[in-house]
């Protein structure tokens, strides 16, 4: 475990000083906060539902979100209790407002609800919009230790159970629809 920490340590501190920069930050900024509460997943759950030809799409999506609230926020979080980096490293200058202490870190919610709703509409739509789904997932999860919120370990945590999640939720929203059909 030591050098899981060790490398997250040393992964994180290079973001901090090779990467960062004012002129991405305003970007990072947004891809997390497009991320705060599954806000845009829930935006496109909601658009693909909507059209009768991505219901079930839709329906994966919310299934998805829903997962990752349950399993990452409510469950994993309150068990493991990590914290923040920036709650470890007060020092280091914060882009966004310093959260709670008892706001934990692992597993980052941001690329968990990123990963699984991402997921389950990689198996719903199979077009070019998929590349894109996966870019704004990568790049929110990312975002969250670009802005020191979480550590890498925390973030790849969240994206591979993101796309268990995802992947369920998928299976899950095809087993509502034959039920519908019969």
């Amino acid at each position: 475990m030591e050098w899981l920490m060790a490398l997250d340590h040393n992964i994180i501190f290079w973001i901090q000083n090779n990467l960062v920069s004012g002129t991405i930050t305003p970007f990072m900024k947004s891809l997390s906060w497009s991320g705060n509460a599954g806000k845009i997943w829930i935006f496109f759950g909601v658009i693909l539902f909507c059209i009768r030809k991505y219901r079930r799409t839709g329906i994966a999506v919310f299934i998805a979100l829903f997962f990752s609230l349950i399993i990452g926020d409510d469950l994993l979080k309150h068990t493991v209790m990590r914290s923040k980096p920036c709650i470890d490293y007060p020092w280091v200058p914060l882009h966004l407002h310093m959260p709670a202490a008892n706001n934990y870190s692992f597993p980052s919610a941001h690329a968990f609800s990123s990963f699984a709703a991402a997921f389950a509409m990689v198996r719903g739509i199979r077009n070019r919009w998929i590349l894109l789904m996966i870019v704004l997932a990568v790049g929110i999860a990312f975002s969250r230790v670009y802005l020191f919120m979480h550590y890498p370990s925390d973030v790849l945590a969240g994206a591979f159970l993101g796309i268990s999640a995802g992947a369920a939720a998928w299976y899950l929203s095809g087993k509502l629809f034959l039920k519908r059909k019969k």
